[in-house]
């Protein structure tokens, strides 16, 4: 990222956002000072891809900031993230970078962690990563959306590819794909963030917490890594 370059903070919400998340922003506005520019949220409308969509539309038409933080209201962003997300992102050859947090999921009466990073199996489905390597900057198929970084020409760029009068609708939606399966609107814009052939990263050491039964975050993720075999199918994600 250009040193010049502003970061628009935006999330989603459903009438209320997590206290800890709203300390870990003010924390990133007071440290990162000029990088920052304009940040804003849209309140639920009762989908989220429409949410999302406003949301993307908005930094389009209201910012002048070059990128687009796309944060969810039950996470907790440490200013080192931010920093290594800023200093991950390239509008040439990284314009997408996507932090690294974790769903949850119950196997009997334990928490499973789910990295919402993924890539692709033999069979071209979309599977979490999972002994992903730590610290590094990896490419990806798809992820979370919880968490992107984004620069306003891929967004543009993909709005450009939508049919005539859908282009305030043309990042998010969700829907069947075929053979019972359900895409959700993060993985839906993944597939359309390829089709535009645009390249996405993650930087995995740029953790969020998520707050699930608990704070859930990477240490939870080794502590399951360590005592069992790791695989989960993405019908299983919640």
């Amino acid at each position: 990222m250009k040193a010049k370059d502003t970061v628009a903070i935006g999330w989603c919400h459903a009438g209320n956002i997590d206290t800890e998340f709203g300390l870990s922003i003010m924390q990133i506005i007071r440290d990162k000072g000029p990088r920052v520019g304009t940040f804003f949220c849209v309140e639920g409308l009762g989908l989220l891809a429409k949410s999302r969509n406003i949301l993307v539309n908005h930094f389009l038409e209201k910012t002048t900031d070059d990128w687009l933080l796309m944060l969810d209201s039950d996470e907790r962003i440490g200013t080192p993230a931010f920093d290594l997300l800023c200093a991950t992102a390239d509008v040439n050859e990284r314009p997408i970078v996507a932090g690294l947090y974790f769903a949850a999921l119950w196997e009997g009466p334990n928490l499973r962690p789910v990295p919402l990073i993924f890539k692709l199996d033999e069979e071209g489905g979309l599977q979490p990563w999972d002994n992903y390597p730590q610290d590094e900057v990896l490419d990806i198929a798809a992820a979370g959306t919880g968490c992107l970084l984004m620069h306003r020409d891929a967004l543009k760029k993909i709005q450009a590819m939508a049919q005539e009068g859908t282009e305030t609708w043309a990042w998010f939606q969700d829907g069947p794909v075929g053979q019972g399966k359900w895409l959700s609107e993060d993985l839906m814009f993944c597939s359309k963030v390829t089709a535009a052939g645009i390249k996405m990263v993650a930087h995995t050491g740029a953790v969020l917490q998520h707050h699930k039964p608990m704070w859930l975050d990477q240490a939870h993720y080794h502590s399951w890594a360590a005592n069992n075999e790791a695989g989960a199918g993405l019908d299983q994600l919640k």
